[in-house]
């Protein structure tokens, strides 16, 4: 971030709040969204066509025809019953036609009024169905309008809920004492540094960072402490070594121990003998020179007298160079150990200036030792191991330090960096390790506690890096198969026939037969004749409709077992974006962390959320990390283009300088 000039925003009282945050998640607010779950007003139903009416009276038709007969048949009896009645009377005689009149008047009346009748129910039921058809439809209308109105006095109320959630959330500091942090750049470590060290100030309490980065990487920090009204001490070595307080209050075999230590470093190839020997050596060097005070300066004089080099200063005194030149180890020992006082020696020389202070530094909430050495060298190792040395002394000594940072761990050993954890560890220390490269020894001192990664756009590290966060089992879908058919018929048939036939035979016999000549003939004829008619009709009609929709959808999963990070996600990380992942009982938690200290004077734009407000973490790791490939997954990261024209639109002006897109 970089400086705020007059007049612009600060987010340091946002920062500088007391709750320990790692940084911030973005939050998809439509997530939250209610759905009106209110279903719609039924459906009114669908009007009854024409031809769907002629259908239903053709269907009926035959059988309102046959009660039709029955009532005129019916009308006849009770004609001819009355009839019959009457001519009980003795003046009147029934005649049949009389009868035959009667029955048929009976009939056609009581056919005629069956008719009518019929006639009338069917406009009737054209009449009202039509009328019941249409109330039901407006009262359809009116309860699909108070229902949509319903609705959308739901959503502007769902929108104005979800309007005043926050877009960002704090992520929350894991409850462990060490947190090691992997990758990333230089930007993006001052980032975070300002981020979880202004909130670890605030709620935990004093704090001390070893800047090992030679960046001064902890100067925002610094800045921003400065501002908050805390107290801020920040020494850089070895630029300002004569006024540090590294070796304030050490005796010989304290002061033995670090020197030899930081010595050897992290150097393998040093036998356990070639350290008890320089041990040897610096230790009866410094007995001799405690009287008078233990600087640097006088141990690297004392060096020079015990191999009779040549010496004009004046930081020993004659008594102490008479001592070392003839008490302390003989010729053929100081001859045989020259290489390891040589090497004594010069450090000493190039660090002369540590141990003039007597007194220790005023305390300070905020105590930084950065290295201001622009170029890593053997003088530069040394004295990191002897800061990190000088902060494990203090940590032991129960000084009220509450977290400890090292920023740029990757050269240390790692016995003492295991030295150093387990002191913080006893002593309720939360200890941060930042490392620059997931080497294999890096990568072998990861698993005391939550681990952050960072950018790592080397393969191989992204590769041990995703091996570190593990694999998990997953369905993943390997086929997919839908199918969608459907079959509508509808037929409709009518059939009107009849035949008519009529048939007739005539004929004639005649003749004479004799029997002899004693016998008359006779004579016989005849005549026949015959007609027959008939007379058929017939009709009917025919109607056929089906519909059948069919719908599969057929999915096959194939179990795989994958990345829960894929390496090209680790190598894709913007510089301010970080993935933070916890070990637990009940598997891998990964969670997607933005850490640009500006994100506050975005919020600031934003509506306050509703009290009593939170919203859960998205517990899918491979979702929440998948999104920092992807801007639309997550939204823009700030600093981006995309992220600016955002914060102009929420914001209708024009945003603060920020932090540069570095």
């Amino acid at each position: 971030m970089a400086d705020k000039t007059v007049g612009e925003p600060a987010p340091w009282p946002a920062l500088f709040a007391p709750e320990e945050r790692m940084g911030w998640t973005v939050t998809d607010r439509d997530q939250f969204r209610q759905a009106f779950t209110e279903p719609p007003p039924n459906p009114a139903p669908p009007a009854e066509g024409k031809e769907d009416r002629l259908q239903i009276v053709r269907r009926k038709l035959p059988g309102r025809l046959a009660w039709t007969w029955r009532l005129a048949a019916a009308g006849a009896v009770v004609g001819w019953t009355v009839l019959v009645h009457g001519d009980t009377k003795p003046d009147h005689h029934l005649s049949p036609q009389s009868v035959l009149i009667s029955g048929a008047i009976g009939a056609v009346a009581v056919a005629v009024l069956w008719v009518g009748l019929l006639l009338g129910h069917l406009s009737l039921v054209r009449r009202y169905g039509s009328r019941r058809q249409t109330v039901a439809v407006h009262r359809h209308e009116a309860a699909l309008e108070a229902w949509s109105a319903r609705k959308a006095a739901f959503e502007d109320q769902e929108t104005q809920r979800v309007s005043s959630m926050p877009r960002w959330l704090s992520t929350p500091a894991p409850g462990h004492r060490r947190i090691d942090v992997v990758g990333g750049n230089l930007w993006g470590w001052e980032a975070f540094l300002t981020v979880f060290g202004a909130s670890a100030l605030a709620a935990r309490g004093p704090m001390v960072v070893l800047d090992l980065s030679g960046e001064q990487i902890a100067g925002e920090l610094a800045r921003g402490a400065t501002a908050s009204g805390l107290d801020v001490d920040v020494q850089l070595l070895p630029t300002e070594s004569a006024d540090s307080d590294l070796l304030v209050g050490l005796d010989v075999p304290s002061l033995v121990d670090i020197f030899i230590e930081s010595l050897h470093g992290g150097d393998s190839k040093a036998t356990r003998g070639e350290r008890v020997l320089d041990a040897r050596l610096l230790g009866a060097l410094c007995d001799q020179l405690a009287a008078g005070g233990l600087t640097m300066a006088r141990i690297a004089a004392g060096a020079r007298i015990l191999l009779n080099e040549p010496y004009a200063g004046d930081e020993l005194s004659p008594t102490e160079r008479d001592a070392l030149a003839g008490q302390v180890f003989s010729e053929s020992y100081r001859e045989q150990s020259s290489s390891s006082l040589r090497v004594i020696e010069a450090l000493a020389d190039s660090l002369s200036g540590l141990g003039q202070r007597s007194q220790r530094r005023p305390a300070a909430d905020l105590q930084c030792m950065a290295m201001s050495t622009t170029w890593r060298s053997g003088v530069g190792d040394f004295l990191a191991d002897l800061v990190v040395a000088w902060a494990a002394r203090r940590i032991a000594m129960d000084a009220e330090v509450a977290t400890l940072v090292v920023a740029g761990a990757d050269e240390l050993a790692p016995r003492h960096l295991e030295r150093l954890s387990d002191l913080c560890n006893r002593r309720g220390t939360r200890l941060v390790v930042m490392f620059r490269h997931l080497r294999q020894e890096s990568f072998e001192m990861l698993g005391a506690g939550p681990v952050v990664f960072m950018n790592l756009g080397n393969p191989q590290e992204a590769a041990r890096a995703a091996d570190f966060i593990g694999h998990e089992h997953r369905f993943e879908i390997s086929g997919l198969t839908r199918t969608l058919g459907g079959e509508q018929t509808h037929s409709l048939s009518d059939s009107d026939g009849g035949s008519e036939g009529l048939s007739q035979t005539v004929g004639r016999d005649s003749g004479i037969r004799s029997a002899g000549l004693t016998h008359a003939p006779s004579r016989s004829w005849g005549r026949s004749r015959s007609q027959t008619r008939n007379s058929d009709r017939s009709w009917g009609q025919t109607s056929t409709a089906s519909n059948s929709d069919k719908w599969s959808n057929t999915e096959s999963a194939q179990r795989v077992y994958e990345y829960t990070v894929e390496p090209r996600v680790l190598q894709q990380l913007p510089d301010y974006a970080m993935v933070l992942v916890e070990h637990t009982a009940a598997g891998v938690e990964v969670k997607a962390v933005e850490i640009n200290p500006d994100i506050p004077l975005l919020q600031q734009t934003e509506p306050e959320p509703a009290a009593g407000w939170s919203a859960p973490m998205n517990t899918n790791p491979r979702q929440a990390v998948d999104g920092f490939a992807v801007d639309d997954a997550i939204g823009p990261w700030p600093g981006s283009p995309r992220a600016v024209a955002e914060a102009e639109q929420d914001s209708g002006r024009r945003p603060a300088k920020g932090r540069r897109n570095r």
